[in-house]
């Protein structure tokens, strides 16, 4: 069973209604996504709205998930929808690669400032270029591959995002 990372007290409801999403909101959402919430995964996108310095309400539409700061409280962090995806530190070939929805292998930075090999993909409904260590999803492609006993052919494809 998959231990919650989080529990539905912990929720930072404050912070989520400062951006227009209630309380009330957040409950009536589908079980699955309280779930994916408490488990610490990106919510659906959402419609948000805040009110700027002038008092103007600027609407606009975000995924969430929940975050543990280094103090141990529970904060939350936002992935807003962008007009457009920062493709510019991919090739051209990369970038007709990743809007096509697939994903790459490429190496980029961390948030440490490392250079890491990583599987990169887009986020179709977000924009934003979300990436994961070659070793974490190589693991779990192995044991996929396992698991289903794919052939050499099979789990290549599936390595290079191709279905299978």
């Amino acid at each position: 069973m998959n231990k919650m990372q989080f529990t539905e007290n912990e929720i930072p409801f404050e912070t989520l209604e400062q951006f227009g999403l209630t309380h009330e909101m957040i409950e009536d959402l589908p079980m699955r996504v309280i779930n994916d919430i408490v488990d610490g995964r990106r919510t659906p996108v959402l419609p948000i709205k805040v009110e700027d310095e002038n008092g103007n309400i600027i609407k606009s539409r975000t995924r969430f998930a929940l975050v543990r700061n280094d103090d141990g409280k529970v904060d939350v962090l936002f992935y807003p929808v962008l007009e457009e995806a920062d493709l510019s530190r991919f090739s051209e070939q990369e970038r007709v690669v990743l809007e096509s929805g697939k994903s790459i292998i490429a190496t980029i930075e961390d948030k440490n400032g490392n250079m890491v090999r990583s599987y990169v993909q887009l986020d179709s409904e977000t924009k934003q270029v979300l990436s994961v260590p070659a070793q974490v999803i190589g693991r779990n492609l192995q044991l996929v591959s396992d698991d289903l006993h794919l052939s050499e052919t099979e789990h290549n494809s599936l390595s290079n995002g191709e279905p299978v």
